[in-house]
Formats: C-alpha cells, sequence, structure tokens
C-alpha cells in the first residue's frame, strides 16, 4: 500500500497538466491579477484627478467672504456662487451662515458618488483650516481662553494592540484561501486517479497487483489528501506573496501594521500544526466526495464535469468566514470544511472558543466516517471502479435512498 501511494503521488507530480492546472496557472495567474488590478487602480486615479466636480455654494454672512478664496484654490472644484441650493447629482452643495460670530457649514454631497466623497474630503480640509483661522481671531479679538472652544476631549486607544488589522486580515485570508487552494488541488488529482486512469486504461492493470480493492481505493484517498496538502500549499504560498504586495502597494495603514507586526503570533509551530492536521482533514474528506463522483466517468472531462456540482456547493461554504456578524455557532459546527475554515479563523485571530473547536473536531470526524461508510461501497464495485457505470454519484444516492425508503 506504501508502495502504491509512492507510485500514485510521483505520477501525479510529475503529471505535466496537471502541474500547470495547480501550481503554473496561479504562478502566471496572480501577477497577471496583480497588474490588472494595479492597471484599473491607476486608470480609475486619472479619471478622478481629471474630472471637475462643480461647488455650487453660498455665503450667507459677509464677514466669511475669505472663504471663496479657500474654495478657488481646490483642484478638480468650480465654485460658483448661487442664490438657491438645490442639492441634486450633478454637483455638491455648500451653504456658509453664521453662528456665534464663527462659520457654520451645510453641505450637501451624493454618497453613492466615488468621486463626491474624494472631492469633499479636500473640501473638508479647507473648511476646517478657514474656521480654525476664524476662531483664532475670535479668540483674540474677544480675549477669549483657548478651551472655551473646546467643547470636546476625544482620547484615540486601540485596545486590541497595533497589529489588529493586520491580525483579522490575515485571520480572513489564510483559512479562506488555504481552504480553497487545497479544493482545487483534490479535485485535480482526484479526476486524474479516478477518471483518468480509466481513460488510460490503467484501472484493470492496478487490479492484478496482490492487493485488496479497499487498499487500492484507499492509497487513493491517502494520495490526493498528500498532493492536495502539497500542492495546496504551494499556491497558498504564492496567493500570501501576492496579497501583501498588494497591502504594500495601495493600503497604508496595512502596510504600517507589516512594518511592526509580529508574525509568531500566526506563523507558530502550534498554529502551524493544527492548520495542516485540519486541511489535512478537510482534503481527505473532499477526496472522499471527488474520487467516488469522478469514479463514475470514463474520461476525465466527464470526470471534471460530475465533480464539478461538489465543487461548487463545498467552494462557497468557506465564503461564509467573512461575514463579519457571524459568530461561532453549532451549525456552523456541524457543517463540514466551514466548521475548519472558521475554527482557523478563530485561532488566527487568537480567539479561541474551546467548546466550538470541540464541536468542530467532533463534527469532522463524524462527516469523515460517515462518508467513507457511505460512498466506499460504491467504489467497490466493479463497474465504477472501472468507469462503465453509465451514471452518476448523485443518481446512485438518489437510488440508494429509495431502496431504504421502500423498505
Amino acid at each position: 500500500m506504501k508502495t502504491l501511494i509512492s507510485i500514485y503521488l510521483k505520477d501525479l507530480l510529475r503529471n505535466n497538466m496537471l502541474g500547470l492546472l495547480v501550481v503554473l496557472v496561479p504562478i502566471i495567474f496572480y501577477p497577471l491579477m496583480y497588474w490588472g488590478i494595479t492597471q484599473f487602480i491607476m486608470i480609475k486615479k486619472g479619471v478622478s484627478e481629471s474630472r471637475k466636480i462643480v461647488l455650487n455654494y453660498k455665503i450667507e454672512s459677509e464677514e466669511f467672504s475669505g472663504i471663496e478664496d479657500s474654495l478657488l484654490s481646490l483642484s478638480n472644484i468650480i465654485p460658483e456662487n448661487t442664490d438657491l441650493i438645490n442639492p441634486n447629482k450633478s454637483g455638491l452643495f455648500l451653504t456658509v451662515s453664521s453662528q456665534d460670530h464663527l462659520p457654520k457649514y451645510e453641505v450637501f454631497i451624493d454618497s453613492s458618488n466615488a468621486i463626491h466623497k474624494e472631492i469633499f474630503s479636500k473640501l473638508e480640509n479647507k473648511l476646517i483650516a478657514y474656521y480654525n483661522s476664524e476662531t483664532a481671531k475670535l479668540i483674540e479679538k474677544k480675549n477669549y481662553s483657548t478651551e472655551y472652544f473646546k467643547v470636546y476631549n476625544i482620547t484615540a486607544r486601540n485596545i486590541d494592540g497595533q497589529n489588529e488589522i493586520v491580525t483579522k486580515v490575515l485571520s480572513l485570508i489564510i483559512p479562506l484561501i488555504s481552504v480553497m487552494s487545497i479544493l482545487g488541488s483534490c479535485v485535480a488529482a482526484s479526476v486524474e486517479l479516478a477518471s483518468g486512469h480509466t481513460e488510460d486504461k490503467t484501472s484493470e492493470t492496478t487490479l492484478t497487483i496482490p492487493l485488496s480493492r479497499e487498499k487500492i481505493i484507499l492509497s487513493k484517498f491517502i494520495t490526493v489528501t498528500i498532493y492536495g496538502i502539497i500542492a495546496g500549499l504551494v499556491n497558498f504560498s504564492f496567493f500570501i506573496v501576492f496579497i501583501m504586495q498588494i497591502f504594500r502597494s495601495f493600503f497604508g495603514k496595512i502596510e504600517e501594521g507589516l512594518l511592526d507586526f509580529d508574525w509568531s503570533m500566526v506563523l507558530n509551530f502550534k498554529t502551524i500544526l493544527i492548520s495542516i492536521i485540519s486541511l489535512s482533514l478537510i482534503a481527505f474528506f473532499v477526496s472522499l466526495i471527488f474520487i467516488t463522483a469522478a469514479g463514475f466517468a470514463s474520461k476525465r472531462k466527464e470526470g471534471g464535469v460530475l465533480v464539478s456540482p461538489f465543487m461548487a456547493i463545498i467552494t462557497y461554504l468557506p465564503f461564509v468566514i467573512i461575514i463579519p456578524a457571524v459568530e461561532p455557532n453549532i451549525l456552523i459546527a456541524m457543517t463540514p470544511v466551514l466548521n475548519i475554515a472558521f475554527s482557523l479563523k478563530l485561532i488566527i485571530a487568537n480567539d479561541i472558543n474551546v467548546l466550538f473547536i470541540f464541536e468542530t473536531i467532533l463534527f469532522s470526524l463524524l462527516w469523515v466516517l460517515l462518508l467513507y461508510k457511505f460512498l466506499f461501497p460504491f467504489l467497490l464495485e466493479e463497474e465504477v471502479l472501472l468507469g462503465y457505470s453509465n451514471t452518476s454519484l448523485t443518481k446512485k444516492i438518489k437510488m440508494k435512498m429509495d431502496r431504504w425508503k421502500k423498505k
């Protein structure tokens, strides 16, 4: 059995087409994606910088007419003095009135317009600067104390520490992308070892070796699990490098956090060990489904089609971890693949829920045992093992369910 696993694994690693799909495509795809995102942001930034927005303003108090000079100095804004303020999507609207001898602003913007929001930030700086200059004049004129205008005091404090942003981002990215990478690798390997061997007429040869069918099929499960972990981690590593490059280029706060981020909080022996064990459990779980589904096909193309519905359902499960309001609960703990992805999210974010982790381990083992007992008999059937069953896993399950109903 060990020899057969070694042969299967070497066959997968030597398969150029499989390597192209699982490893080389990400190597090519991620840089292209990075280039595409860079170009998109540059184009969008260029459009934003060149686009002019009309600012309709009305100064109700003549003592603040000096603010017009501040408005004229703004780039991308065309100030137009008007007596009628009619807020609409065509431009920004500003009224300047007086309150306690200081300017009072009222601004109307289209909150759904990204250009409006960007230009308003520039306008806001000018309005605040003008307000502060008028405040300074009033203090000097009336001989007021500076504290008179200090109506509130805000002290910013990050309770969770400086690395909160990076940790939260990584707690979403690492579980999601690692699971997705392993799923993709397991699909490709399962189709190759199941329908691929049938298409190449090597299944019959494998049955002649002095090994039981159960051990031959179990060897395929274990091989796909090992290959899924290896290829998935390689794929994931490239993606992490890609994501970090995006952070460094476009997100200032993330970049600041990366400079002093303590990576041992995430990449330590305990977390890596737990992650590999968890992802191995996922790889074995999905290999049971994918190999069985692909086993009903006689060609690789058919195998890919038969596997795709199961891949689609399983792929969408981990996306739940990016929903902020979702808390660990018994339903998530019972959902295969999602429960492990969610557990990894909690572990990386250092927000461990012991009960949820225990439930996740329990239900994950139950799911593996259930699928192994349920799907394994299908693969022992000769027409499935040799790929001439002319049916599919979903139809086979439906037939089996119908028999149970009749009983």
